[in-house]
């Protein structure tokens, strides 16, 4: 029969504070990723035609956890919130309504917009 060899218990004490601090860490960061810095950032007004349009936060590193869009002009248009992860059925925002989404930590990463026909303004704020 082999002969175990125990570990001194000092040592067995830090190895497992050394893990419970490395947990710690990591819970803490993410506690943190899901509190906004309540900064918000308006966007200069959108112009949104039948050709799609793209809009990002301006800090690319940064993603907004909320965002509102409103429709400033007269005609209805489409919306798509994180275009790579939503599905292919976008919002139809009506003029003058306001759309807004939470998703309770920093994941909005784009909107995509566009119209039937026509033109329109959009006005986003976002939250980070």
């Amino acid at each position: 029969m082999a002969e175990e060899k125990k570990m001194p218990a000092t040592e067995a004490m830090v190895k497992l504070l050394d893990k419970l601090v490395e947990e710690t860490v990591e819970t803490k960061k993410l506690v943190e990723s899901t509190i906004p810095e309540g900064i918000i950032e308006p966007l200069a007004l959108i112009t949104v035609t039948t050709t799609p349009t793209i809009v990002h936060p301006p800090h690319l590193d940064k993603h907004w956890f909320s965002m509102s869009i409103v429709n400033d002009g007269d005609v209805a248009c489409w919306i798509i919130v994180n275009t790579g992860k939503s599905s292919d059925r976008p919002y139809q925002l009506y003029p003058e309504e306001v759309y807004e989404v939470d998703m309770r930590s920093a994941k909005i990463r784009d909107v995509y917009a566009w119209t039937d026909s026509g033109t329109t303004i959009l006005r986003i704020k976002g939250l980070r």
